[in-house]
């Protein structure tokens, strides 16, 4: 109706008075109308509505979101004395939900809504120190509302948290095994949720939690939790941390859903560069990676699917040391479980896309089974799936070989250079800036054994955020 002028629909209302029987039951009527019609054109057309204004806290960063109508217009303004963060959102009209909500999680002080005319309002964020901001926005997904995300970032903290998840490095040098256990979703993205509304972000949390627990007595292992509280970590992030920590083992931890409130049973899946090994892998493969879209990852953040250069990068011994350990992992569950699967399945999960570490998702139970959904909230299941888990871990690393102690490499290191073995591959993810010439300058090495080990012509091009193998020459 926007697009039809006032004056047409005037018209057509008085030459429906001119051809109708019925006399005007009263002289202002036709005006009356005249300024309903105007009133529908010009307010329900362009109004938003904000609904919502939450938050999740994690140790480097605070994400906000605020919940609308329909999609925002904004505009920003960044102040830093004292530090805070202006937001004016524009078409809104309604009740502000809340004017002021405490946060106070060193990162974020308040975040304040006031409105500044009838149809702007203003987002004040208050800052404890110094940090950068990203502002999205999230489009309508399943059951979540246009939203607008406002992720604000302490670099100093992501520096010293990036600094500590490296420094488990050293425990290598100790004939130390390093496994980062990753609970799924988290925050913004709930997972799945079961009729009595468990949240599996909850429930894997939980039994990541005490899986880390268990492994960390084991005098030879050291575990990890890629996050410590209810917050959402990007699927790629999840792998950049294991990275970082040097893991040699990464389990992500989750709970299944079905149509069927019937179905039950536990299964483990590992990456598949050629596809899934059934319909029902594939399926969920596709649900896992939507993690992403809703707990909200800025566009730039996305990460394609694997490319030439990360197939090629995918060593088998990789994947068959994965399917070695799922397996390893069925056998232990089974012992307490009902298995929905005996043997490991295959899909593209891109939490698993790491081409150097030994990877699997274990899948709990179905939470959409009422009965099911009771027995992952109970702590005894809890308990004896972290038992299971911690078992299979220390049986793969009693199967497979320590990596060579300091004393084995000096003794390598005099032997005659025929007998030397060459270093083993390293991944280096392209920054920017960088080319082929200082990257192989920074790992002692030439350009040509670069391209050669990464199978690029002298045409190829690399580009920020590639992976390519590199050895260290030294």
């Amino acid at each position: 109706m926007t697009g039809i002028s006032l004056n047409h629909h005037l018209h057509e209302m008085a030459r429906m008075r001119e051809h109708s029987h019925t006399p005007l039951a009263a002289p202002g009527l036709l005006m009356t109308a005249a300024v309903t019609l105007f009133m529908f054109l010009g307010v329900s057309a362009s109004a938003n509505e904000l609904s919502a204004i939450r938050h999740w806290s994690s140790p480097t960063s605070t994400r906000i979101v605020l919940d609308f109508k329909q999609r925002a217009t904004y505009k920003t303004a960044k102040q830093t004395a004292p530090e805070k963060l202006e937001l004016d959102i524009t078409d809104v009209t309604g009740v502000v939900p809340v004017s002021t909500l405490p946060i106070n999680d060193g990162i974020v002080k308040t975040v304040t809504a006031a409105r500044i005319d009838r149809n702007t309002l203003r987002i004040t964020i208050e800052l404890e120190k110094p940090a950068s901001h990203k502002i999205f926005p999230l489009e309508k997904f399943m059951d979540k509302p246009p939203r607008l995300a406002i992720d604000i970032v302490r670099p100093d903290l992501e520096q010293a948290d990036k600094a500590q998840r490296q420094q488990t490095r050293k425990f290598k040098q100790k004939q130390v095994r390093i496994v980062v256990i990753d609970p799924g979703h988290g925050g913004e993205d709930p997972g799945a949720i079961g009729p009595g509304k468990t949240m599996e972000k909850d429930v894997v949390f939980a039994i990541a939690r005490k899986t880390v627990q268990l492994l960390n007595r084991e005098p030879a292992i050291k575990a990890y939790l890629t996050r410590k509280g209810d917050y959402f970590i990007p699927l790629s992030t999840r792998m950049n941390m294991a990275q970082e920590h040097g893991a040699d083992l990464f389990i992500s931890i989750h709970a299944d859903s079905s149509f069927s409130s019937k179905v039950q049973g536990s299964s483990i899946y590992c990456l598949s560069l050629k596809g899934a090994s059934s319909a029902a892998a594939q399926m969920l493969a596709q649900k896992e990676n939507d993690s992403d879209s809703v707990g909200g990852v800025p566009l730039e953040h996305h990460n394609d699917d694997l490319n030439a250069i990360l197939i090629d990068l995918v060593q088998t011994n990789t994947l068959n040391a994965s399917l070695k350990c799922a397996g390893i992992m069925i056998q232990e569950i089974a012992r307490f479980n009902r298995l929905r699967t005996d043997q490991p399945q295959q899909a593209c999960f891109k939490v698993l896309k790491d081409p150097d570490i030994t990877a699997m998702l274990i899948e709990t139970d179905f939470l959409s089974n009422p009965r099911r959904e009771q027995t992952l909230k109970s702590e005894q299941f809890q308990n004896n799936l972290a038992t299971a888990i911690a078992a299979a871990v220390t049986r793969y690393f009693a199967a497979m070989p320590l990596p060579a102690t300091s004393e084995a490499q000096a003794k390598k290191s005099s032997a005659p250079e025929a007998n030397k073995k060459r270093p083993s591959p390293r991944l280096h993810i392209v920054a920017k800036g960088e080319s082929l010439a200082s990257i192989a300058g920074k790992y002692g090495t030439t350009v040509p054994r670069v391209r050669a080990l990464n199978g690029l012509s002298e045409k190829s091009k690399i580009r920020v955020g590639m992976k390519l193998k590199v050895v260290r020459e030294e």
